[in-house]
């Protein structure tokens, strides 16, 4: 008799993530031969002490050309997608290369945060970014600009594969980033990955205190394999 698998600890499987760093990750996605996950270093946090991690919920944009060209119901699908984001989501906005204004804005990010949100990551732009800020909430972008993407942009897809960079996203990939930037982590790989990249955390952990204890830099190589 098949038993029925238990729901991923998703909460549990974030605020451990929370607790790594880009660089222990990146190693790990390196070992397993995933040496091209982290999203163009171009994009980066609002505030320097940012971190983000959840699973990716992909957004797609096109840019409307005129207010005209946006309609209501591209607006109405767009604000009820906000109103479904699952918890412990990150979403992922890719703009379809346009370059003309902000995609994400502190309302946005207040009626996302709400649902249970954990960030934000635009390959595009973000304004009001003071606000933000000021809320605490991670959101990385390429860019900061104050011009409205009302009339000039518009989101028009959800929930499928994206590419940011080299990058594919999926939906329900791990999404990690800090100050050192952005990367995504395969849906399929997320524990087994964050279980190595605990131990690398811990292993690093030990190297470094030996090096501020005066071990020379060749002795804890051979002795870690790690520098």
């Amino acid at each position: 008799m098949r038993t029925q698998e238990s729901p991923p600890d998703l909460e549990g499987i974030s605020r451990r993530y929370q607790r790594l760093y880009t660089g222990a990750v990146a190693d790990v996605l390196d070992e397993l031969g995933l040496r091209n996950q982290a999203l163009p270093h171009e994009i980066r946090p609002l505030s320097d002490d940012m971190k983000v991690a959840g699973f990716a919920f992909t957004l797609q944009g096109r840019a409307s050309g005129d207010a005209a060209a946006a309609t209501r119901e591209d607006y109405v699908k767009a604000l009820s997608k906000i109103d479904e984001l699952p918890p412990f989501c990150v979403v992922v906005c890719e703009p379809g290369r346009d370059t003309d204004c902000a995609h994400w804005g502190e309302l946005s990010s207040n009626a996302v945060r709400a649902r249970g949100c954990q960030g934000v990551v635009v390959d595009g732009g973000v304004r009001d970014s003071g606000f933000i800020r000021r809320i605490r909430f991670p959101v990385f972008a390429r860019y900061r600009t104050m011009v409205d993407a009302v009339g000039r942009w518009v989101p028009s897809c959800f929930q499928q594969p994206i590419q940011i960079g080299a990058v594919v996203v999926h939906p329900g990939d791990f999404v990690f980033g800090d100050m050192d930037g952005v990367l995504v982590v395969p849906r399929d790989l997320t524990n087994e990955v964050l279980e190595r990249a605990e131990k690398v955390r811990r292993v690093e952990g030990q190297v470094r205190r030996e090096l501020r204890a005066g071990t020379s830099a060749m002795e804890t190589f051979e002795k870690y394999g790690k520098f």
